[in-house]
């Protein structure tokens, strides 16, 4: 890790290398008040492994997302219920107030979770008109007058991201957290905690955020998330080359790569992380068979990830057709894969 200049982090802040925004941010907030947690475990409590398929429209193109969380909008309530910490995701309107509010936390040498948008943040070196306002960060030092010290990670590693240290003026900061572009403008967000009520997670806890993912993924509303989505993936992939130009089509399948392996999802899709917090979980639980599940989900990491690692070519590769050809038939054996695990889990617990 390191550390821009000469500004220093509050005691007890590393810059911990890790795997998601959301849950790296998390790690470093649990950390900072004394109760270490795992990435893989904070997903998990929150449910926050899941699928979706998401068509919409950038400009005039069509544009398709695959996501691999799941839970989005009760993620941080769910987690911290399921261990005893208050979080609240506070957003507000007015820059003036969200830079009171954040310096009054740095006052006390608090470190502070915030989102902001990618394309202003300086330690990204993205194209002028990119712009993604649903990451997160922490803020963990400030010289007093102008300038902070942010803590975040390398966004262009798949697996486990380094994390670094970088200074950010209070100016940069709020056009970041103010950004107005979306799908996701941040609104100057930010999460407030109350540790005063924390608990280890129990078996209680994890088998209720096991049942949580279980019926998201089973029976999810729509057709294009969970289990469901991952078997339209497979169909509607098919019809890419006649809905998109040989460009868009080139990028969209590239972008395939970028939110398997390299979008902040420690590689398979979140597969991997959730395999990891079901094998602490069978620690925890003292149920060994949550580390066969753990084994499944990998098995459909690597199957994701195979599919990623496909298309990491698209703008150059020739046999286009046929990769998405066999890409559709791994979307199928991963949808089996996972339907068959999630199954099980449910008569598990």
């Amino acid at each position: 890790m390191t550390i821009a200049q000469n500004l220093q982090p509050f005691d007890n802040c590393p810059a911990l290398d890790g795997y998601h925004c959301q849950t790296n941010s998390l790690v470093k907030i649990y950390h900072f008040y004394g109760h270490p947690l795992s990435e893989d475990m904070l997903l998990g409590l929150g449910a926050g492994m899941g699928f979706i398929y998401w068509k919409m429209k950038l400009d005039v193109e069509p544009y398709i997302f695959i996501g691999g969380r799941a839970n989005n909008k009760n993620f941080f309530q769910d987690l911290g219920q399921r261990t005893g910490v208050d979080i609240q995701e506070v957003s507000t309107s007015s820059s003036q107030k969200a830079q009171s509010t954040l310096l009054d936390h740095l006052s006390r040498k608090e470190p502070i979770m915030l989102f902001g948008d990618m394309g202003y943040l300086p330690w990204f070196k993205f194209p002028v008109e990119y712009h993604f306002g649903g990451h997160t960060f922490t803020i963990c030092g400030f010289d007093g007058a102008e300038t902070l010290l942010a803590s975040d990670m390398d966004p262009q590693a798949t697996g486990s991201k380094k994390g670094f240290y970088h200074q950010v003026t209070l100016a940069q900061l709020s056009k970041a957290r103010n950004s107005p572009f979306k799908p996701f403008p941040p609104k100057n967000t930010y999460l407030k905690f109350d540790f005063s009520q924390y608990h280890a997670p129990t078996s209680a806890d994890i088998y209720a955020a096991i049942h949580q993912t279980v019926e998201s993924q089973l029976n999810p509303p729509i057709k294009n998330m969970g289990v469901k989505g991952l078997r339209l993936t497979a169909t509607e992939i098919k019809k890419w080359p006649s809905l998109f130009n040989d460009h868009t089509l080139r990028m969209n399948l590239f972008n395939l790569y970028l939110f398997i392996e390299i979008g902040g999802t420690g590689g398979g899709c979140f597969r991997y992380m959730y395999a990891r917090f079901l094998q602490e979980s069978a620690l925890i639980t003292k149920n060994d068979q949550l580390n066969l599940s753990a084994q499944t989900f990998n098995a459909s990491g690597k199957i994701l990830s195979q599919i990623g690692e496909m298309f990491k070519g698209a703008e150059q590769d020739q046999d286009i057709s046929e990769r998405i050809t066999t890409a559709s038939e791994k979307l199928i054996q991963a949808a089996e894969l996972e339907e068959r695990v999630l199954s099980q889990l449910s008569s598990l617990i």
